[in-house]
């Protein structure tokens, strides 16, 4: 089955054949248009309009219907009515057609009665097999083979097509195609651009699965309004790993009012943006900001270079934008370092005395009246095994344009490392020209190295997480806290319950008892020995701290007594007077993590890490990742922490035990992913990190299951 959904996909992204249903002989009519634009760019393969009442359609010959043709359909684009559409897709399943695209609006994102016709649609799909892109989508671009079945006004204003390395794929129709045309625009080969729109069938995912197993698709770009099936995206992003295909990609609806938007705009969840920002970076996706950012980026991926390092070199005709590069290529990650004195003066030999020769390199304005001036400072950056990617900062130069980009390609040709031109006003004749030589080119400095810096963290990433489930776990122990829970009919755990739930993961707890009675808790105090904590032990108390529930740092039996009366007190007083004490150990002084699992709608079962304790939302210092994790990736996702150097030595205290944390972390996935069907929330808040750097202790945990099916 999945094999032939591969085939169906294939087939639509390389059609060697495409009956346009609904074919109209006006070439202005939207139906007309599919026709139009693979007639005037020259579609390589058959192409078929099917049209009841005519025999000729803007030239070609005609079909009645899809039964009348000869041979193997690849591809329907089905341009029909709303209404219509739901028979036209079994016409082209019953004929064999693999793929369909359906490009009329007025089905989910109308309402109810569109989210009807997109249930019959959906139907029809689900029986038959034909794999289909859309419905309320704008079709589809393939440039290699000048396949168009569109009818997007895109290509109105255009006669040449730029074919590259890129391919685009977009939920959003004309806001992809704004992008689309910007990218040709700039010089940006693009060699498929394909939007999705409701999806009712074919998302995002799929169709970049697709795309990145194509031979000469190097680089993926992606607009996204949601996600509705995220381990598709992230199975996806394995495979272009893998193949060292980067995907970048735009994803909006980060805030309230944009996640209003995208919803009501395509019919599409947006989804929590934390959890899409921590399943992208994790899985090696690079998110960025915008249409700017996306084609910059774009760019200079798109040569198929990568960074060995984060160390650039600048040459400059100007010492104020070696400067300013330095300082935007720090803001992102880079490193624009001094080179060693042996170089800087291999450098010093070929440029004026009055230039600079440190890094960043100033040549100085005799660049204008010296062209060659570039070509030999170059010659030296290029050998220099302290540069992992140059930056060439140009302005006002067109005089001398021929010269500058001839050295400019002859370095880029001598070497594999990324090179990039910052070329400041003028004609911007130069920019495209050195655009058309593959050489990323850009107008400002900080959008050059805020593309470097992309590019620095992709070809540095580390490795995907292989994760393997720990051999200690205690399942039997895990089912029988679940079933007892499910047979009383609850659907929260008390704290002594979910402590023992991520025990049976091998996540140390502190010592505690449960006591019913002031005389049992003062036993309890015996049991464990130091000062302990008194807390309320209730399946229907939450949060403990809210209600007063918890008394700290005792010793005393008559203190230990009074506090558990006075509890107990405030439980009945809050509607549990069936709840119980816990007596716990009190845990030394550290740092305070909150580590905790949920699930999300788009990506399943994920684990959120940030500092914690009772300043939990104050600090609001959080990340999250797609459950399960290996201790590598959980320790990565502490360090991303905004305050991750509490980690390290911190005023005269040892580095905490970040190892100890990361382990903990990873076997709290691994319970997100084992009990996904049965746990909605947990907290460890929180998940303490010994001040003297040993280990890790949870000192609070609270877990809430799913209703029963």
């Amino acid at each position: 089955m999945a094999a032939a959904a591969n085939s169906a996909i294939q087939r639509l992204l390389h059609p060697r054949s495409i009956a346009v249903l609904g074919a109209s002989d006006n070439p202005i009519k939207l139906s007309g248009r599919p026709i139009e634009l693979m007639k005037r760019f020259g579609y390589t393969g058959r192409l078929l309009p099917i049209n009841a009442r005519r025999a000729e359609v803007q030239g070609l010959p005609a079909y009645r219907g899809l039964d009348e043709v000869d041979g193997e359909i690849d591809l329907a684009m089905v341009m029909l009515p709303a209404d219509k559409v739901v028979d036209g897709l079994r016409a082209c399943a019953a004929r064999g057609i693999p793929a369909a695209i359906v490009g009329a609006s007025g089905f989910a994102e109308i309402g109810p009665r569109g989210e009807h016709l997109q249930r019959q649609l959906a139907e029809v799909i689900a029986e038959t097999g034909i794999r289909v892109l859309g419905p309320n989508c704008l079709g589809m671009f393939n440039l290699r083979d000048r396949a168009m079945p569109t009818f997007t006004s895109a290509m109105d204003d255009t006669s040449e097509l730029v074919d590259g390395p890129v391919a685009f794929v977009s939920q959003s129709g004309a806001f992809g195609t704004f992008i689309f045309s910007a990218a040709q625009n700039a010089g940006l080969g693009i060699s498929h651009f394909l939007n999705t729109g409701n999806e009712a069938d074919l998302s995002v995912a799929e169709v970049l699965g697709g795309l990145v197993e194509t031979d000469g698709v190097d680089v993926l770009m992606a607009y996204l309004e949601g996600v509705h099936r995220g381990r598709e995206l992230l199975a996806v992003a394995r495979r272009a790993d893998e193949l060292d295909k980067p995907i970048l990609l735009v994803k909006v609806g980060s805030s309230e009012a944009g996640a209003r938007a995208a919803q009501s705009h395509t019919a599409s969840l947006a989804g929590e943006d934390a959890v899409f920002d921590g399943a992208a970076r994790q899985h090696g996706i690079v998110r960025l900001a915008g249409q700017e950012q996306l084609l910059d980026t774009a760019q200079v991926f798109a040569n198929g270079r990568r960074a060995r390092g984060r160390r650039l070199s600048t040459l400059s005709l100007s010492g104020g934008a070696g400067v300013l590069m330095a300082d935007v290529a720090s803001d992102n990650g880079l490193l624009v370092q001094p080179w060693d004195e042996a170089w800087q003066q291999r450098m010093a030999e070929v440029i004026p005395a009055y230039g600079s020769p440190r890094n960043p390199i100033d040549l100085t304005a005799t660049l204008i009246s010296d062209p060659d001036l570039l070509r030999r400072g170059l010659d030296v950056a290029v050998q220099h095994p302290g540069t992992d990617m140059i930056a060439v900062l140009l302005g006002n130069a067109d005089n001398a344009s021929e010269q500058l980009i001839d050295a400019i390609e002859q370095a880029h040709r001598a070497t594999d490392r990324p090179l990039v031109v910052v070329w400041t006003g003028g004609s911007g004749r130069p920019r495209r020209r050195l655009q058309e030589l593959g050489i990323p080119c850009f107008t400002d400095p900080g959008r050059a190295a805020a593309a470097l810096g992309k590019l620095a963290d992709f070809s540095l990433r580390p490795p995907l997480p292989s994760p393997e489930r720990p051999d200690d776990i205690d399942d039997q122990v895990v089912r029988a806290i679940v079933q007892d829970a499910r047979d009383q009919g609850r659907a929260q755990l008390d704290e002594h319950e979910s402590s023992r739930l991520i025990a049976a993961y091998g996540i140390p707890c502190a010592g505690a008892f449960p006591a019913a009675t002031p005389d049992a808790a003062v036993a309890a105090a015996h049991d464990l020995g130091g000062p302990v904590a008194v807390k309320l032990l209730s399946d229907r108390i939450g949060h403990k701290s809210d209600v007063g529930g918890v008394r700290l740092g005792l010793t005393d039996d008559a203190e230990i007594r009074a506090a558990a009366g006075e509890l107990l007190d405030i439980a009945r007083g809050a509607g549990d007077p069936g709840a119980r004490l816990l007596v716990q150990r009190m845990a030394g002084g550290g740092t305070e993590l909150i580590a905790g699992i949920k699930h999300d709608p788009a990506f399943g079962p994920v684990v959120v890490v940030g500092f914690g304790g009772v300043l939990v939302d104050v600090l609001a210092d959080s990340q999250v990742g797609v459950a399960p994790l290996d201790a590598a990736a959980a320790e990565r996702l502490l360090l991303s922490l905004r305050g991750s150097r509490l980690f390290g030595e911190v005023r005269g205290k040892p580095a905490r035990d970040l190892a100890a944390a990361a382990d903990a972390v990873a076997r709290l996935s691994w319970l997100a992913h084992d009990l996904a069907d049965d746990i909605a929330e947990l907290d460890v808040n929180p998940l303490l990190l010994d001040e003297a750097g040993k280990g890790v202790v949870a000192v609070d945990c609270l877990a809430v299951l799913n209703p029963a099916e």
